[in-house]
């Protein structure tokens, strides 16, 4: 049976589905609407009994990210808001340049720029 054609179905109120036609080691509890993989040939009979209707696959949940993956993400949210910040430093630095407010927007503009060195390393 392990290359037998199967299909999927989602039977019409819950139902045993003996383990031979499950695959399972066990009879298979069903409950109404569950999408449920078994033989072409007994999936192609509920159907026509009416106790079932063919179905698509259901869809794999996406799995939860580990924490690796957590943690890069979180880098890289930090690396982009510092990557921002700089940028905005910069564009202050430039509206502030000749005036008296220039030296305060260099150190603004140092600060971020050794923020996102920080990240980077």
């Amino acid at each position: 049976m392990a290359n037998a054609k199967k299909k999927w179905i989602a039977c019409k109120g819950n139902l045993t589905i003996p383990a031979d036609m499950a695959g399972e080691e066990g009879d298979l509890q069903v409950q109404d609407g569950q999408p449920v993989q078994v033989p072409a040939f007994y999936a192609d009979s509920l159907v026509q009994d009416g106790i079932a209707e063919h179905c698509k696959a259901p869809k794999k949940k996406p799995a939860d990210p580990t924490a690796e993956e957590k943690a890069a993400a979180e880098k890289a949210a930090r690396v982009k808001a510092a990557q921002t910040a700089v940028t905005d430093a910069q564009a202050a630095l430039d509206a502030a340049e000749g005036t008296d407010r220039a030296d305060g927007a260099r150190a603004t503009l140092l600060a971020a720029q050794e923020a996102l060195a920080a990240l980077k390393d």
